[in-house]
């Protein structure tokens, strides 16, 4: 499977998303992990997950863009404003609190778009 995103929006957006982890261990229910930042210009796609997902089929998707518009409302995730691939619980004291989409898919190539 393999997850893209495209900016269908006028300005530069970053994008993070949530993902199920087996080396992210918690106490109950699914273990996550999270992963940002990818930088995508006006009209531009990136592939932000792929490899071996076909038992996998939903994660979480945030992007927010220069002009302060963002993509995000089911849950939220706390991230850093550099890059990162951390365990879901992890912050740190510079990270901000972002909000995330369900992203579902039963076939293996999805593409977001991100419109305003």
């Amino acid at each position: 499977m393999v997850l893209r995103v495209h900016n269908a929006y006028h300005t530069q957006v970053w994008v993070a998303y949530m993902y199920p982890s087996t080396f992210c261990s918690q106490n109950e229910g699914t273990s996550w992990a999270k992963a940002g930042w990818w930088h995508l210009n006006p009209n531009e796609t990136k592939i932000v997950l792929g490899g071996d997902l076909s038992s996998q089929w939903m994660y979480y998707l945030h992007a927010h863009s220069s002009d302060g518009t963002e993509w995000g409302s089911y849950t939220y995730a706390y991230c850093p404003s550099q890059r990162f691939d951390w365990c879901s619980n992890t912050s740190s004291n510079t990270s901000i609190k972002r909000n995330f989409d369900e992203v579902y898919s039963n076939v293996p190539n999805k593409t977001i778009n991100l419109v305003g």
